[in-house]
C-alpha cells in the first residue's frame, strides 16, 4: 500500500472535530445547503410574520382602547373641574347679590359704619375676596374694605354699567392699582382677579347703588391641587384652565400661565384627542343655572410616551416572547423537516455522482411515495438523455460536414460578391470619367477639327480658336483632378446630405448665369449611407445636363420627404429647369448621362423619370424608400438610416 500525504496550506489549518460539528451544523441550517432548511425557515418566517402581524394589531388595537380610557378619564376630571368652578362662581354671584338686597333694604347712607361692616362680613365669608366695595349711581366708591379705593371713580369699569342689568360676573384680568394698594403675595406674583356685582336696590326696587367684589385665585388654586391629587397615580399628568381664546389662566411648570393653547385642534364635541405628542381630555364651560359661564375650558394632559408606558413595555414584552418563539419554531421546524427530507437528499446525492462522472446511472431512492416517484423519472430522463447524446454525436459529425461545405460555398460567394463590387465601383468611375473628362476631351476634339479647317478657309481667326482650344485643356485638366478628388473624398459622407448639396449648388451657381434654387426637407438634412451619396451624384448630373445642354434662365432642386406608411419614409428628389428641352422619344442610346441616371437608380431600388419636350424644360425625377423606420425619430436624430 502507498502511503500519500497531503500537505496543507498553512492558511488554511484543519478544522477541529468541535469546529467541524458545529460547521455541518450550520450547513444543515443554510437553506442553501439543504432544502429542509429552506422548508424549515420558510415555515418559521410564515409563522412569525403571522405572529407579528397578529401581535402587532392586538396590540394597536389594545392601544387605541387604553387612549380612549385614559382620554376619557381625563375629561371626566376636566368635565368636574370645570363644572365646580362654573358651580363656585354661580353660587359666588348669587351670595354677592343676596348681599348686595341686604345692604339696600337697610335705611341710611351707602357709606358708614354699617356698610364697612356688611363688607367685611361678606370678606370673611368668603376667603377668595379680596376686596369688596359700594359705589354710588355716579361710579365713585364711597364704601371698600380696609379703605381701599375710596373715592376713587370705576364708572367706565365693565363690571360697573355691567350690574345695572342684573349681577355680573367678568372675566379673569390684572388690576394694577389694586394689586399695588393690598399686601403683597407670598410668591411675589401679580394677583388676577375675577370681578363679581350686583345692584343695591332699596325696599322699593330702585337702584342706590352697586356692590362689587374682586375674587383672587386661591379658590381656584384649590380645584387644581384637588383635581392633581385623584390624578396622583399619572405624576406626568398636568391641569390646565384655559380662557376663551386659550389662553391659560392657570397651569404648570411645563405650561405656565401666559401660555397659548390652539383649540382648534380639540373642536366642540370633542372630549379627548392626541395632538403634539400629547394626550389631552378636554371640558368647556357650559355654565350653571343661569349663569352662562365664561367660555373657560379645562385641560388635563399627558405626555403620550409617558401615558402609554406601561402599554409599551408589555408590547415589547410580547414581540420579545413571539420572536423568540419563533426562533425555536425555526429550530424544530428544520429538524422535523430533515428528517422528511432525508429520502430527497439520498436522491440528490446519486444526481451528484452522476454529474461528477463517478457513476453512468442513476440510482434514485425506491418507493411510492413522491421521492421514489421523482427518482424512477429522473432514471427514465437520464437513459433517454444518453440515447439522445449518441445520436447527437451522430447528427453532429454530418453537421460538421455540411458546415465545412457550406463555408466554401460561402467562400466563393463572397469572392463573387467582392467581384461584382469591384465591377459597381468601375462602372461608378465611368460614369464619372464620363461626366468630367470625356466631356471636356469631346470639346476639345471640336477646338481641334475647327482649327484644322481655319488653317486652310480663315488662318487669321486661329489665335482665338487656339486660346479656346487651350482653356477646354484647361478645364479638361481641372475636370480631371476634380474626379481623382472625388474618388478620394465623398462630401455626403463626410458633411451630410443638406450641406453637400448646398455646396455643389454654389459651385454650380458661379459657373452659370441660371438662377438655381434648392429647399431640402429636415428628414434629409443628415443623411450620409450609400442612398445619399448615389442621390447627390444623380442630382449632379441632372444639374450638369441643364447647365450644358438647355440654357436653362432658371433650375430648381426640392427634396420633399413623405411617411408613406407608419415607420416608412420615402424622399422625392426633383430637379427643374425651364430650358430648351429635347425630344424623349428619340433614341437616347448615345447619351451616357442619362444611362448613367438609370444605372444608378438601379442600384438603391429608386424610381426615375424624366419629362422634357422641345422647348418646354425638363424635369428629372426621383422616388426612393428609406429603410423602415420613423420618420419623428429621424427628425429628432438627425442620422440616415440608408443602408
Amino acid at each position: 500500500m502507498t502511503n500519500v500525504t497531503f500537505e496543507r496550506d498553512g492558511r488554511n489549518p484543519p478544522l477541529r472535530p468541535p469546529q467541524r460539528r458545529a460547521r455541518r451544523l450550520l450547513r444543515a441550517l443554510d437553506p442553501r445547503w439543504r432544502l429542509a432548511a429552506a422548508i424549515g425557515w420558510s415555515i418559521a418566517l410564515v409563522s412569525l410574520a403571522v405572529a407579528l402581524f397578529v401581535g402587532f394589531w392586538t396590540m394597536r388595537d389594545a392601544r387605541e382602547a387604553l387612549e380612549r380610557e385614559i382620554g376619557l378619564l381625563y375629561a371626566t376630571h376636566a368635565q368636574r373641574l370645570i363644572d365646580t368652578i362654573d358651580t363656585n362662581l354661580a353660587g359666588r354671584r348669587e351670595w354677592v347679590a343676596a348681599s348686595a338686597t341686604l345692604i339696600g333694604v337697610r335705611d341710611g347712607d351707602l357709606a358708614g359704619p354699617e356698610a364697612d361692616r356688611a363688607l367685611t362680613d361678606l370678606k370673611g365669608a368668603l376667603g377668595e375676596i379680596e376686596w369688596a366695595g359700594i359705589i354710588d349711581l355716579n361710579g365713585a366708591i364711597v364704601s371698600g374694605t380696609d379703605g381701599v379705593l375710596l373715592g376713587q371713580s370705576v364708572a367706565a369699569r365693565p363690571w360697573f354699567t355691567g350690574a345695572f342689568l342684573g349681577p355680573y360676573i367678568g372675566d379673569v384680568h390684572r388690576e394694577l392699582l389694586l394689586d399695588r394698594l393690598l399686601p403683597p403675595l407670598r410668591n411675589g406674583e401679580p394677583r388676577r382677579f375675577v370681578d363679581l356685582s350686583a345692584p343695591v336696590r332699596d325696599r322699593a326696587g330702585d337702584i342706590r347703588g352697586v356692590l362689587a367684589v374682586t375674587l383672587g385665585w386661591s379658590w381656584i388654586e384649590a380645584l387644581q391641587r384637588g383635581t392633581l391629587a385623584t390624578l396622583k397615580d399619572r405624576p406626568g399628568a398636568e391641569v390646565l384652565l384655559l380662557g376663551i381664546d386659550g389662553t391659560v389662566l392657570y397651569g404648570s411648570r411645563q405650561t405656565p400661565r401666559g401660555s397659548r393653547v390652539d383649540l382648534s385642534a380639540h373642536p366642540f364635541g370633542t372630549t379627548h384627542s392626541v395632538d403634539q405628542g400629547l394626550l389631552s381630555g378636554i371640558a368647556r364651560s357650559s355654565g350653571f343655572a343661569d349663569f352662562p359661564g365664561l367660555g373657560w375650558s379645562v385641560m388635563v394632559r399627558e405626555p403620550v410616551a409617558t401615558a402609554f408606558r406601561t402599554a409599551d413595555r408589555a408590547s415589547a414584552s410580547i414581540f420579545t416572547a413571539i420572536a423568540l418563539g419563533g426562533l425555536v419554531a425555526t429550530l424544530a421546524s428544520v429538524l422535523i423537516a430533515s428528517r422528511i427530507m432525508r429520502r430527497l437528499q439520498a436522491m440528490a446525492e446519486a444526481a451528484d455522482d452522476l454529474r461528477a462522472g463517478r457513476t453512468t446511472s442513476f440510482v434514485g431512492p425506491q418507493g411510492r411515495d413522491e421521492a421514489g416517484r421523482i427518482g424512477r423519472s429522473i432514471a427514465s430522463l437520464v437513459r433517454t438523455l444518453q440515447q439522445a447524446n449518441a445520436g447527437l454525436s451522430d447528427v453532429n459529425e454530418k453537421l460538421d460536414a455540411r458546415v465545412e461545405e457550406r463555408t466554401r460555398e460561402i467562400e466563393r460567394l463572397s469572392h463573387e460578391t467582392r467581384a461584382a463590387a469591384i465591377v459597381r465601383e468601375r462602372l461608378r468611375i465611368s460614369r464619372d470619367l464620363h461626366d468630367t473628362v470625356a466631356h471636356t476631351l469631346l470639346g476639345l476634339l471640336t477646338q481641334i477639327r475647327l482649327i484644322r479647317k481655319l488653317v486652310e478657309v480663315d488662318p487669321s481667326r486661329l489665335p482665338d480658336e487656339i486660346r479656346r482650344a487651350d482653356e477646354a485643356a484647361q478645364e479638361g485638366l481641372a475636370h480631371a483632378r476634380s474626379a481623382v478628388s472625388q474618388l478620394r473624398y465623398s462630401p455626403v459622407r463626410d458633411d451630410g446630405f443638406g450641406p453637400a448639396l448646398r455646396r455643389l449648388v454654389a459651385q454650380v451657381q458661379d459657373r452659370t448665369a441660371s438662377a438655381l434654387a434648392l429647399d431640402v426637407a429636415e428628414a434629409a438634412e443628415a443623411m450620409t449611407g450609400q442612398t445619399a451619396e448615389t442621390l447627390y451624384r444623380m442630382i449632379e448630373e441632372a444639374l450638369r445636363n441643364a447647365v450644358r445642354h438647355a440654357n436653362a434662365p432658371s433650375i430648381a432642386v426640392d427634396i420633399a420627404a413623405q411617411e408613406i406608411e407608419p415607420g416608412q419614409t420615402a424622399l422625392s428628389v426633383t430637379v427643374r429647369d425651364d430650358g430648351a428641352g429635347f425630344d424623349i422619344e428619340t433614341d437616347q442610346a448615345n447619351h451616357f448621362g442619362l444611362l448613367g441616371l438609370r444605372e444608378q437608380a438601379e442600384l438603391i431600388g429608386a424610381a426615375l423619370s424624366v419629362t422634357s419636350a422641345p422647348g418646354g424644360g425638363t424635369t428629372v425625377a426621383i422616388k426612393v424608400a428609406l429603410p423602415h423606420r420613423p420618420l419623428a425619430e429621424r427628425r429628432t436624430q438627425g442620422v440616415d438610416a440608408s443602408p
